[in-house]
């Protein structure tokens, strides 16, 4: 499980960053920008005039940072998971079911929800079926208070989902102002909303039985934080207070049960198979200053090189696949330098593939050019010398194996 969930977060990282970096600074065209899909381009459009597609991106940055680096990552794989649905849901359904555009989006759903299972230990505490508040809450009135909320918030959320799908006693606002009219014509037409609903729905129901509710109120602050990015939009008072006060009570009461979210909280945890810091993500793949043994080097090579080798397969043809090729640049030039340093060598000697394999990704986005001979032969060259640090740090023994089987080999 730890390897295939290795491979996962490479592939994941891969391309989370460019997608993210993408928006905000141009390195290839942005995908589905010419869509044939009316919902599809509906969407789109209405993500991009209000700048909600910002926030989209930036969370998708911020994940695939942290995934790559092992930095707060369950808790950002948790902020994304409403920005993967949306994806696969823009992919599948709003682009009519083709097939290779939904393949696309479940790649991308799988991933998150996959790495999330790898977190398990660290988010398991948030599926508790009965809770108390937190431990800072100790004053029965404070404790009657959170209660409080947290009946109103469900009963506030379980009638406005059953209105959207039962009662139709008020109307779905429609907006006031251009671009919160687009933003809910959008949400309404591709049957997003609908979704919210049921979330909200559920999570009310939820609240009210006082079952799962650290869960609850984790999967409802996503619909939460959209209906306040609306009401800012709409310029409403009373919208835009509503917004503000579902807000502010999903998050206290989040606070309120903080110790059921310590879990997501952690730095650096541990994920599903990694037994040990000595052999896990963060010490492989993200910190030089160590060793990495023969043994351990040539474990942790397999899903690295598969995920290079997804994005080098697609080649220059995909605009995002170099891309992804320069971040997994990163972990593959960490686990070598860790394996130099247990074969006695210095960890600079990495620089000559690395720098190889930049000038290839340079060519491949059409950023550098050294004419057309050398355009397709450094790309072929940057992958043989990498090769061959693969094969030498494969093959040639650390200092514990000199150590045991005799002196060390001359250079």
């Amino acid at each position: 499980m730890k390897y295939v969930s290795w491979f996962v977060r490479f592939w994941y990282a891969g391309w989370m960053i460019p997608a993210g970096i993408e928006h905000f600074y141009h390195i290839y065209a942005q995908p589905g920008a010419n869509s044939s899909h009316p919902l599809a381009a509906q969407m789109l459009s209405a993500l991009l005039h209000t700048h909600l597609f910002d926030l989209v991106k930036a969370v998708e940055l911020i994940t695939g940072l942290a995934v790559l680096f092992g930095f707060f990552t369950p808790l950002a794989l948790l902020a994304c998971m409403p920005v993967a649905f949306c994806v696969f849901w823009w992919d599948a359904p709003l682009s009519e079911w083709s097939t290779p555009s939904m393949i696309a989006g479940a790649r991308v759903l799988a991933s998150n929800v996959l790495l999330c299972v790898a977190y398990i230990a660290s988010l398991r505490s948030m599926f508790a079926l009965r809770v108390s508040v937190a431990r800072t809450v100790q004053a029965p009135a404070m404790k009657q208070l959170v209660l409080a909320a947290r009946v109103l918030f469900g009963a506030w959320m379980l009638l406005n989902g059953a209105n959207h799908f039962f009662l139709s006693v008020w109307a779905t606002p429609v907006g006031q102002t251009q671009l919160s009219t687009e933003l809910m014509s959008a949400l309404v037409d591709s049957h997003l909303l609908d979704v919210c609903m049921l979330i909200e729905l559920v999570a009310g129901a939820l609240l009210l039985l006082g079952t799962f509710v650290p869960a609850a109120l984790c999967t409802v602050m996503a619909v939460s934080t959209c209906a306040l990015f609306w009401a800012i939009l709409d310029h409403q008072p009373l919208s835009l207070a509503l917004g503000i006060v579902a807000f502010a009570l999903n998050g206290l009461l989040m606070l309120a049960y903080l110790d059921y979210y310590k879990g997501a909280l952690q730095r650096a945890p541990l994920s599903l198979g990694e037994s040990d810091r000595a052999t896990s993500w963060n010490t492989l793949f993200v910190q030089p200053n160590g060793r990495t043994s023969r043994g351990h080097f040539l474990a942790a090579l397999l899903p690295l090189a598969l995920g290079i080798l997804w994005y080098a397969y697609k080649g220059p043809a995909i605009d995002y696949a170099p891309w992804g090729v320069l971040v997994l640049l990163y972990p593959a030039v960490v686990l070598h330098v860790r394996r130099l340093h247990d074969m006695g060598r210095t960890g600079w000697l990495v620089l000559a593939p690395a720098a190889l394999t930049l000038l290839a990704m340079g060519i491949w986005t059409h950023r550098i050019s050294l004419g057309t001979q050398l355009d397709a032969a450094v790309p072929l060259v940057a992958l043989l010398v990498f090769i061959g640090f693969v094969i030498w740090g494969g093959v040639a023994r650390g200092r514990a194996e000199s150590n045991t089987f005799g002196p060390p080999v001359a250079a």
